[in-house]
């Protein structure tokens, strides 16, 4: 009996140690938990169903506007929401499912409103209910105010460039000169003559209308490319420059269509520059600096002050015959 008492007492004597060496243990590793805790660089919660924060680490607190963990024990979690229904929210959606994140607003101690970033967990009892909710808080302010400075930016840029492509395509409409050649284009030809027409019709003086097509420019463009064709469309309106007056209005029309409106004075009739235009013409084609030819289809109308015509008028007039002149070469 003796015997057996003796070796009860050591067993209760292990069992002692043994315990006594768990808490230690336990204490320890709950120490190096907590330390480690404490360390994190986000917030870490336990919170009840009721909104009570029953564990928390002291980047939470700080996060909250707290010196120290201790004090979120007398603070609810539903007054921290900016969004009061946020929670009920999150509440719903970890019935389904046990995990997730989410994002939303808390008010701080001090007042200020930062966006966090969520992510809990619905911890579960033995028969199956919620007994708390754990998870990890993240300040996510600065990033979501980039975000929007980067979202207003963004959205001012687009603004900015969608009124820039208005200016400029409101510029092109407004502008005056055929880009490639330099000569009026159709937009500013018929500015300046209908101005030039208005003058004609004050002062009494006689005007003819010059309408002229380059007669091969397609071929020009299919035989030796657009790029060819574009020098020759630069070479012609370079001759209309050398040959005519400074008062005379030039345009390229568009495509291969070039007009002149001079007025007629003495020794500057049409016939006087058509040939001053066509002697240059031949000498350019003399010189065969490039691999094309330049050709030219002509209709003249005129202009009397004592029976007005509009700029349009002296157009179809002098296309009529431009164009008869192309079939006669053609023979068609």
């Amino acid at each position: 009996m003796i015997k057996d008492a003796e070796q009860d007492k050591s067993q209760i004597a292990d069992l002692v140690n043994e315990r006594r060496e768990l808490e230690l243990r336990l204490r320890a590793s709950e120490n190096n938990y907590r330390t480690l805790l404490d360390h994190l660089p986000v917030g870490v919660y336990r919170t009840t169903p009721d909104g009570r924060i029953i564990e928390a680490n002291r980047m939470l607190a700080l996060l909250l506007g707290y010196p120290r963990p201790e004090q979120l024990r007398d603070v609810n979690v539903n007054d921290l929401y900016v969004q009061k229904s946020d929670r009920d929210e999150h509440l719903k959606k970890l019935d389904t499912s046990l995990t997730y994140f989410t994002e939303f607003e808390l008010r701080r101690r001090d007042g200020r409103v930062m966006c966090v970033r969520d992510f809990p967990r619905a911890v579960l009892g033995p028969e199956g209910r919620v007994e708390n909710y754990t998870g990890i808080l993240v300040d996510v302010s600065e990033q979501r105010q980039t975000e929007r400075q980067l979202h207003k930016a963004l959205v001012e840029l687009e603004t900015s460039n969608r009124e820039r492509q208005t200016m400029i395509a409101k510029l092109e409409n407004l502008s005056l000169l055929d880009d490639l050649t330099q000569l009026y284009n159709r937009r500013g030809f018929l500015a300046a003559a209908e101005q030039r027409l208005q003058e004609a019709r004050d002062k009494g003086f006689r005007i003819f209308f010059l309408f002229m097509d380059l007669d091969n420019l397609k071929w020009i463009n299919d035989s030796w490319g657009h790029q060819k064709g574009d020098q020759a469309l630069v070479q012609f309106a370079g001759i209309l420059m050398k040959a005519l007056r400074r008062s005379d209005v030039k345009g390229r029309l568009g495509g291969d269509e070039f007009a002149v409106l001079a007025e007629e004075t003495e020794g500057f009739m049409p016939d006087n520059m058509i040939e001053r235009i066509q002697s240059r013409v031949r000498s350019f084609n003399q010189k065969k600096d490039f691999p094309f030819a330049l050709s030219l289809s002509m209709g003249v109308s005129y202009f009397d002050p004592e029976h007005p015509s509009s700029i349009e008028e002296l157009m179809v007039r002098a296309d009529k015959l431009m164009y008869e002149q192309k079939r006669a070469k053609s023979g068609t």
